[in-house]
């Protein structure tokens, strides 16, 4: 999102604040003393009231924040992509700034924090307050590479519901092997639940993308997506319980061609009014 674009968000934040809290008083002087008020100026207060109520519905955006950092991506086409979400507000803090804001309680004011990092380093204490989230019923939503994440802390694929278990990075040796990708293939995309919401108005769909294979994912999640690509894991999207909060991880996400999916966004928009709600 554009610097100017968050000012103005703030700004219009800022003023619908003012103003709600401004008729409020008004509509609890009159609610308590009516006979004071004449009758111009009562109709004056009713239709404070009315706006008061448009200002409430209009400024109830979804608050996101992203987190990105450890993997290159397209950032010009990753923000047009949210950016074209109307009911979203969002920011982005880049690691390890997030785990860090994230020690200051910083983390708490968003709705929904959606990780699209592949960030590896991460303290007792960040782990602690990660964990302190979750209890807390904090929703989150991991896309993509954000299943690399964290391969020294074990807690972590309990988190997310899965693991790619990365060659370079995993210092133990998985039973099944290493995962596997697969860059720039066409992919078909099936929904293994058709009635969930995060798949609400959508059919099977392909998408021109990247593909992981020999992953773990844990029995205990509800598959969302799957697919029959020959590389991948059957299994590319899934909702999981961590604690109090509701996890959701969606496989697809590489890069520009994806971010300009319409089945896509769909997905992702659902996905993120589903966590918030």
């Amino acid at each position: 999102m554009k610097r100017i674009e968050k000012l103005n968000l703030k700004t219009a934040d800022f003023v619908c604040g003012v103003l709600f809290h401004s008729l409020s008083l008004i509509f609890c002087a009159f609610r308590f003393h009516p006979n004071s008020f004449s009758s111009p100026m009562k109709k004056i207060v009713m239709g404070g009231v009315l706006l008061l109520i448009s200002l409430t519905g209009f400024n109830q955006k979804i608050q996101v924040l992203m987190v990105t950092g450890g993997h290159d991506f397209d950032r010009e086409a990753f923000a047009e992509l949210f950016d074209s979400m109307e009911q979203i507000a969002w920011e982005e803090l880049a690691q390890p700034k997030a785990n860090q804001v994230m020690l200051e309680n910083g983390l708490e004011k968003y709705d929904v924090l959606v990780f699209y990092d592949m960030f590896q380093e991460i303290s007792k204490n960040e782990q602690i307050a990660f964990l302190q989230l979750l209890e807390k019923g904090k929703p989150m939503l991991f896309l993509h590479h954000a299943l690399v994440s964290y391969q020294a802390w074990d807690e972590f694929q309990n988190i997310l519901g899965g693991r790619y278990y990365d060659s370079k990075r995993y210092t133990k040796t998985p039973a099944n092997g290493f995962s596997t990708y697969l860059h720039d293939t066409d992919i078909s995309v099936q929904l293994l639940a058709s009635a969930h919401p995060i798949t609400a108005g959508l059919t099977d769909f392909s998408l021109f993308d990247e593909v992981y294979g020999n992953t773990w994912v844990s029995s205990e999640v509800t598959p969302l997506l799957g697919t029959n690509h020959p590389e991948s894991a059957q299994i590319i999207g899934w909702e999981h319980t961590y604690r109090s909060s509701r996890i959701i991880y969606i496989q697809p996400g590489h890069g520009k061609s994806s971010y300009e999916n319409p089945n896509y966004r769909k997905l992702l928009l659902n996905a993120l009014l589903y966590l918030a709600n």
